[in-house]
């Protein structure tokens, strides 16, 4: 058993105890308003970059929280930290999927039923991104609003990552304890996973480079690099005058923004380059924040409009597609200004429900695990049933004992 060690009166200024930062928050909400705003059509063709913000985020502060248990108790505890991730993720996915489903068996096509139904028992063992990529439903497949459940990719590759990190740090931690060489690993999985995407990129199918695990690792990896950078090993914070670190937190952001503006999913450039600058811009980005978390940016980014959208920010990601495809299909003769204005609002308040009903009463439930975990795998398994047994009937044409004539 270790205890923090003790932070000397001259190193206190320049040290803050680990706890939440609002500038995060701040920069869940610019994420995933750009995902939106991508996702609904309006004019920003880069939008879904927001996607690499919320994985260096989520590398961050995964790692921020795997170094605080171990400063704090001497170990990591795999198991422990597997069974948060899972309370505070799987509970808000599994909401989403009983509500596609149920609009799958009242209402939906044929067509549009047997992707989503696949799609859903691909989510429960989140492997969305690796179903996408060998069943050719992403965003080159399929046409996307026959598929209200493409955008749970990016979930999947977060939890494989949430699954195997955890285990490098430990190994590391435990075998070398050395932060030096898990910074190295960190780095050498964000420069393996850049060049696999590179390498890996087809011109017009470039699923395989955009939604596999491998390829996109590197920000998350570019996230955990950062936290072993700017979490002392005294669990807290370093701090750096706005003077060094507003330049930075400016120039990323402009960067981002360029970036968030022009990228295009089906350009080459994409995934030779500009995937790795938004990742590293992204982790310069937080770090400038981190640091001087009393500077305008910070103060800017952490208001209290930008931090109550990012509080939701996983409720409104989870949500905004499966309404968007929706609101297409259900309004299809109304304007596009129309269908915004509706599958926005109705974003909005079904998310902050979800996040006020079950989001956050099962992230902060007293109730034992042994009581919790049945519960949950008994809705999971309801959903898996509900997507196996109950397939959309053939069409008459296709069927084996029928005939059909006529021009």
């Amino acid at each position: 058993m270790t205890t923090a060690p003790v932070v000397s009166a001259g190193r206190r200024g320049q040290l803050r105890s680990v706890s939440h930062i609002p500038a995060v928050d701040g920069l869940r909400a610019l994420a995933v308003l750009a995902v939106i705003a991508y996702h609904f059509g309006l004019p920003l063709h880069g939008g879904f970059l927001g996607v690499d913000l919320f994985f260096v985020i989520s590398g961050y502060v995964i790692t921020r929280l795997l170094l605080a248990e171990r400063a704090r108790t001497g170990t990591t505890r795999l198991a422990a930290f597997w069974a948060r991730r899972a309370r505070r993720l799987f509970p808000a996915v599994l909401a989403v999927l009983i509500a596609v489903q149920a609009w799958m068996h009242l209402c939906a096509g044929a067509t549009m039923r047997n992707t989503v139904n696949s799609q859903t028992l691909a989510a429960l063992v989140y492997g969305s991104n690796w179903y996408s990529i060998f069943a050719e439903v992403g965003y080159w497949g399929m046409p996307v609003d026959r598929a209200p459940l493409n955008h749970l990719w990016s979930l999947a590759v977060e939890e494989q990552y949430y699954l195997v990190w955890p285990l490098v740090f430990v190994v590391l931690m435990g075998m070398v304890g050395s932060r030096r060489i898990l910074a190295c690993a960190a780095l050498l999985c964000a420069v393996c996973a850049y060049t696999a995407m590179h390498l890996l990129f087809v011109p017009g199918a470039p699923d395989r480079a955009y939604l596999g695990t491998d390829c996109r690792a590197g920000a998350l990896a570019l996230g955990a690099l950062l936290a072993v950078l700017t979490v002392s090993p005294a669990v807290v914070d370093r701090s750096l005058p706005a003077r060094a670190t507003t330049p930075v937190a400016v120039l990323a952001g402009a960067c981002l923004a360029w970036l968030w503006c022009n990228a295009h999913l089906d350009d080459r450039g994409l995934y030779s380059w500009q995937l790795a600058l938004a990742g590293i811009a992204a982790a310069a980005l937080i770090g400038s924040l981190v640091l001087t978390a009393d500077g305008l940016p910070a103060r800017i980014v952490g208001s209290r409009p930008l931090v109550a959208i990012g509080k939701v920010s996983y409720s409104l990601y989870l949500w905004h597609w499966p309404i968007w495809v929706f609101v297409s299909a259900a309004v299809t003769r109304w304007p596009a200004s129309g269908r915004l204005t509706v599958a926005a609002i109705a974003t909005a308040v079904i998310a902050t429900a979800s996040y006020h009903l079950v989001e956050n009463p099962l992230r902060y439930t007293r109730m034992p695990m042994r009581f919790l975990v049945p519960g949950i795998l008994a809705v999971a398994a309801m959903v898996a049933c509900a997507a196996v047994l109950f397939q959309p009937s053939t069409p008459v044409e296709q069927r084996d004992d029928v005939r059909v004539s006529g021009p």
